[in-house]
């Protein structure tokens, strides 16, 4: 083998292993026309960082678990002039010989220009040409972290999009460019990034494991009750799924009253029928509502709304999902057909795992919710009048029945998979709403 061949493996092995820094940036579709905000949560460490939705997501390899703080930055970046037509001149200032990383990208996030050099102690200048007009961002890394700057090209440079180093600049007269913000996430190849996208009143959630640098095109539909609360929603396969428990409360009542045929609503551990007050409640704002089967559907000796008459308790839109259709999504998170319809627990494809949240469960749970679909163990309320197994099971009712008992799902702390069976109807679960197709 040839010294120049060993030479462009070992080359090529280097750049595998230490990684390209990723640019994630998001677009809007559907019922809002921007992205407010985007939270994004590496779900392996937890570590997250909420950006403007119009703005640059940096997935950082190799700059450990957590974000890239500006303040630990020592070196500090100038430009000038700022604006510029078509060239102009950067200078970075270090206190120790070291590797500059700098990179020019739109503000869409396309790399159009990067360069490596090492530099002294001291002032180091670097030319910049880009052969388009517009507003870019530059970001330098260098051993304690990356910071950024934007910078304006008001008319083309005539050359392509080029940075070269000019050397040690002994006199730095150049005035100190303001620091824009750069929002950095730790990242290694394999972690799943749960990014929750705001926009407007509506909040959708997208979970990937990127390799390249994307836009994400972000799909918001309304999902908001009569009350006016908007749930976050996520699609999983074909179908789109409420990644919350529903809230809706038109009324509330004590564990003690119960029915097979009549509507009940309970908020877990609150035992008054005072709506307001059982909303101010932590169980409430974490977990939503228990409802009996019949509330679930929205059917019973009450007189029925008739915008929920077909869609259960679910907002207009959306539906109390059958037992096909929470096969379905099983299906889809990896579980066989003949899995998905046997009884009890299944852990094919560890579905459970992948549906349950990675906080908020008892002893840290087994989830690592890279479905999106957030489960969240709101307990239930068994036919004796009590209230049971909160942070240990989440249980949701499904709409349909077996002769006369109601399907329903639930999870388990410390168990992979899902659970399947039919029961009461007086019971009080949680439910999730699936969009109509």
């Amino acid at each position: 083998m040839s010294k120049s061949i060993i030479l462009a493996i070992v080359m090529l092995s280097s750049m595998i292993l230490c990684g390209q820094n990723l640019k994630i940036t998001f677009t809007a579709s559907g019922a809002a026309y921007k992205v407010d905000s985007v939270k994004a949560t590496n779900l392996r460490t937890n570590e997250n960082v909420t950006l403007p939705g119009n703005d640059t997501l940096i997935l950082a390899f190799n700059s450990g678990t957590g974000i890239t703080s500006n303040t630990e930055m020592i070196h500090q970046g100038t430009v000038y002039p700022n604006p510029f037509p078509g060239k102009t001149t950067f200078v970075a200032d270090v206190l120790k010989a070291q590797t500059l990383t700098l990179e020019v990208y739109t503000l869409t996030g396309q790399s159009v220009a990067r360069t490596q050099a090492l530099v002294q102690p001291g002032s180091s200048k670097f030319e910049l040409s880009l052969s388009k007009a517009g507003i870019y961002t530059i970001s330098v890394t260098s051993d304690q972290g990356t910071e950024g700057f934007k910078i304006m090209c008001s008319e083309s440079s005539g050359t392509e999009n080029m940075i070269r180093f000019k050397g040690h600049s002994p006199d730095n007269k150049i005035p100190l460019l303001k620091k824009m913000n750069l929002y950095t996430l730790g990242y290694t190849n394999g972690d799943i990034i749960l990014y929750r996208c705001r926009g407007g009143v509506h909040i959708t959630i997208i979970t990937d494991s990127p390799t390249l640098s994307k836009n994400y095109e972000v799909e918001f539909a309304p999902c908001i009750d009569p009350d006016g609360k908007s749930y976050a929603i996520v699609k999983i396969g074909t179908q789109t799924w409420m990644a919350e428990n529903l809230a809706w409360l038109p009324s509330v009542s004590v564990s003690s009253k119960d029915s097979d045929s009549l509507k009940y609503y309970y908020v877990y551990d609150y035992e008054d029928s005072i709506v307001n007050n059982a909303k101010k409640s932590v169980n409430y704002k974490l977990y939503g509502v228990l409802y009996n089967w019949p509330a679930a559907m929205n059917k019973g000796g009450q007189k029925e709304l008739t915008m929920f008459t077909e869609q259960g308790g679910c907002p207009t839109g959306w539906h109390l999902p059958d037992d096909n259709e929470w096969k379905n999504l099983e299906m889809n998170l990896g579980m066989g057909q003949t899995k998905a319809d046997s009884l009890y627990w299944r852990n094919s494809g560890e579905v459970g795992i992948k549906l349950k949240s990675s906080i908020n469960w008892f002893g840290n749970g087994t989830g690592s919710n890279s479905s999106g679909f957030t489960a969240l163990p709101g307990g239930y309320l068994n036919t004796h009048g009590s209230f049971r197994s909160i942070a240990s099971y989440a249980v949701f009712w499904s709409a349909s029945k077996s002769d006369t008992l109601p399907w329903y799902r639930s999870l388990h702390f410390n168990d992979n998979g899902s659970y399947r069976f039919t029961t009461m109807p007086g019971h009080g679960f949680s439910v999730r709403c699936v969009k109509n197709d």
